[in-house]
């Protein structure tokens, strides 16, 4: 697979994991509002808020990663640290694939964000998506 003139393959991977997330968020909001019960409203709303604007912010750090923004990357990585830890609570059965399936995307998108290349990028005065052909 190649990349685009002027994309770091890392940056790249960052954000497919990023977007990942942000679509699971969404998914996950989706069926909290299609569970709400009458016993639950006020919490199934608010999960669902959370859970919607979770994903709407990870759809902007996955923009910002994409296009190399200093700010973004911080964002980025903490964000894989706390679905680390939260993947690592999911270790016992019946949640086990789930946990193992964040923690490992969580470590691929820490990959992308940490590589040699992608810090160049993060650093660099021009991002290379910004300059000119």
């Amino acid at each position: 697979m190649t990349t685009p003139p002027g994309r770091n393959r890392f940056l790249l991977l960052a954000t497919a994991g990023l977007g990942l997330e942000a679509l699971a968020a969404v998914v996950f909001a989706v069926l909290e509002a299609a569970a709400i019960s009458p016993v639950r409203v006020v919490l199934g709303i608010g999960v669902t808020l959370i859970m919607l604007g979770y994903g709407l912010l990870l759809v902007v750090v996955a923009r910002g990663v994409l296009r190399a923004r200093r700010w973004s990357r911080g964002l980025a990585v903490v964000t894989q640290l706390i679905l680390l830890l939260l993947g690592y609570s999911f270790r016992q059965p019946p949640t086990t694939w789930v946990g193992l399936v964040m923690g490992l995307l969580a470590l691929a998108v820490l990959v992308g964000l940490l590589a040699p290349s992608s810090t160049r990028d993060f650093l660099a005065e021009d991002p290379p998506v910004d300059r000119a052909p």
